[in-house]
């Protein structure tokens, strides 16, 4: 039940029920959506005129009505679930009960068993779902996340650098409003170390960088919907997640873009998203890119020709996990080579606690907090 409360909230923005207003109505239907199998109600079905914005949708016991204007009576409403064969009727055949029953025939989407073009619709379909249910599946805030800050760097096969520190993170928004804007705008912080080295910026020690891998939260890369399809997508695999069933979709870009890696100079980028069939929560982002070189602020910046104090040869993996409404922990694996000597850094974010009463606001990015 939980997956088509989720899907209803996505439909409402696409068929706005305030569309059957200030116009001449010929006649209300009434009815109950039920699947054709088991007469379970079909919650939140999307229900519209063809050819039209004009719908709604059931509700939680699968029950609608809908206003039809004078001008849409020779027209046909039709009715659509996730996971169930559309279905379409004349509008005037429905005015004939003052209750319709619409039984709809379930359908399972067998990804594997489909046509590339047809798995690549569906996975689209996923995507999206993903992304436009990002804020009911995620914690709106304000909200402060507890974490621990690790980061290493090897030179040369030596460990050169060590450094771990307490940090909090205000979050102003949560995932009420998700975009790389908002995500700026709303996450500070303020990092504690028990001995603080101020020779090291925020942006040399890939914590800005962690933070935006969390996608869901910037809606960037794969989960914006208005740039899914410049990937190529594939169904790796469907396995259990504790205990629940989840798709895995494997995406990459033949030539990665900013947008797409996130990454200036990127020659390669692909990865793999974990999402929940029940709701289409995300529960995993992991990748892996090479770039011919990385700014030290960060490998969205360019470098610019002046500039000689960059990374070059870089390849790089991440990985970040979602549970409880908020990512649990966000890691980055880079190797590449700085003033001619051979470097692996490894940086890794640790949410330990979730604060959404007495929340602390923090109104800047302070890396070194008193």
């Amino acid at each position: 039940m939980n997956r088509y409360f989720f899907i209803f909230l996505s439909l409402v923005l696409s068929f706005p029920v305030w569309a059957q207003n200030n116009t001449r109505v010929a006649q209300n239907i009434k009815g109950k959506v039920i699947n054709l199998i088991t007469n379970e109600a079909v919650a939140y079905t999307n229900i519209g005129i063809e050819g039209t914005f004009y719908g709604t949708a059931s509700d939680a016991d699968g029950n609608f009505e809908l206003k039809i204007p004078e001008e849409m009576v020779s027209k046909k409403i039709y009715f659509s679930a996730l996971s169930f064969k559309n279905d379409t009727f004349p509008v005037s055949a429905l005015f004939e009960r003052e209750f319709n029953i619409i039984k709809l025939e379930p359908q399972s989407y067998d990804i594997e068993n489909i046509d590339i073009a047809a798995q690549s619709r569906v996975l689209l379909r996923i995507l999206r779902m993903a992304s436009e249910n990002t804020h009911y599946n995620f914690l709106s805030g304000p909200f402060n996340l507890a974490c621990t800050f690790e980061n290493e760097k090897i030179i040369n096969d030596t460990t050169s650098v060590s450094e771990k520190a307490k940090v909090m993170i205000f979050d102003r928004n949560g995932y009420r409003q998700p975009s790389k804007t908002d995500a700026f705008k709303m996450r500070k912080y303020e990092m504690n170390k028990q001995k603080p080295d101020y020779s090291f910026a925020s942006g040399t020690t890939n914590f800005d960088e962690l933070l935006g891998l969390d996608w869901v939260r910037s809606a960037t890369s794969v989960l914006n919907p208005g740039m899914i399809n410049q990937f190529e997508l594939a169904l790796e695999k469907e396995p259990e997640m504790n205990g629940s069933p989840v798709w895995v979709i494997s995406f990459s870009q033949k030539e990665p873009t900013l947008a797409g890696s996130q990454d200036f100079h990127a020659t390669f980028f692909e990865g793999k998203i974990t999402i929940s069939k029940d709701d289409y929560s995300v529960k995993k982002i992991e990748g892996s890119a090479t770039s011919e070189k990385h700014n030290r602020q960060g490998k969205s910046l360019a470098v610019g020709n002046s500039n000689n104090n960059f990374y070059e040869d870089v390849t790089y993996g991440f990985e970040i996990t979602y549970a409880k409404l908020v990512p649990q922990e966000i890691s980055l694996n880079k190797k590449y080579t700085f003033n001619g000597q051979k470097t692996e850094e490894n940086s890794r974010l640790t949410i330990e606690q979730v604060q959404t009463t007495n929340v602390k606001e923090i109104t800047s990015r302070d890396y070194f907090a008193e």
